[in-house]
């Protein structure tokens, strides 16, 4: 049974699942599919697609694509979601979230408060992105990842040129390996890359990549220590991984 609330706009092909429940002031553009034991709080919009003022360096595709969201997931109040995302099941996107077209996260992902999500990133399963957080757009972040509040990422070194037109758009995100720890306010470069396990100081900022399995800080970030065997079996061992090949290999 579909429960909705007041000045909720439903577009002729939206689809939902059973015992779903949508708060007041909804707006669903075409091609939304919503799972089973949803629940999508007020004024959040869903399926918006990308709009130029014929003024942005990005090249936007034009063609709409279907939102997926996977069952038992929460879309936060006043969350606005692209066209072409995909959403795993038992995913939290908080208050006030933004996500642009084609991201994908997997099951059980966290969202939180004030969060923006560029174009064409993709966060792994049980993977915790804290308030006010920016992912850039075609980042990877793995599964089991933590990104503390106010991280900032970006894809582009070549912006100075690049806003002009005087070189070709193409931009590389950081990629966060599994396990990895972000911590509050650290900044990450375009096409870094977080290795496993690897944990970053609240502030730093990332402008190599990191080994597996190193603690870093400082801005710009060096190598403090390395993560402790135990600490790394203990994790390990808790997903069911083969500690001593992993250790072995560091």
């Amino acid at each position: 049974m579909l429960k909705t609330g007041k000045n909720v706009v439903l577009s002729d092909d939206t689809r939902f699942g059973k015992r779903v429940q949508v708060g007041n002031n909804v707006t669903f553009y075409p091609g939304v599919t919503v799972g089973d034991d949803c629940k999508i709080l007020d004024g959040a919009v869903l399926g918006r697609p990308p709009i130029s003022a014929g003024n942005v360096t990005r090249p936007l595709d034009d063609v709409r694509q279907e939102l997926v969201i996977g069952a038992g997931s929460v879309i936060g109040a006043n969350v606005v979601l692209y066209t072409g995302i995909r959403i795993g099941r038992q995913v939290l996107i908080g208050d006030l979230a933004s996500v642009r077209e084609g991201c994908t996260f997997s099951d059980q992902v966290v969202i939180g408060r004030g969060v923006m999500v560029m174009y064409h990133t993709q966060v792994g399963e049980r993977t915790r992105v804290i308030d006010g957080a920016i992912l850039t757009g075609n980042m990877i972040i793995e599964a089991d990842v933590f990104i503390g509040p106010g991280v900032n990422s970006i894809n582009d070194n070549d912006v100075y040129l690049k806003r002009y037109g005087l070189v070709p758009f193409e931009v590389c995100g950081p990629v966060v390996r599994r396990f990895a720890l972000i911590g509050a306010g650290a900044n990450l470069a375009a096409g870094v890359e977080i290795g496993m396990g690897a944990i970053v100081a609240p502030s730093a900022m990332i402008t190599r990549d990191v080994p597996a399995w190193t603690v870093v800080a400082g801005v710009p970030a060096k190598t403090v220590r390395m993560v402790t065997a135990k600490v790394r079996s203990q994790i390990l061992a808790h997903f069911g991984l083969d500690t001593d090949q992993q250790v072995e290999d560091l």
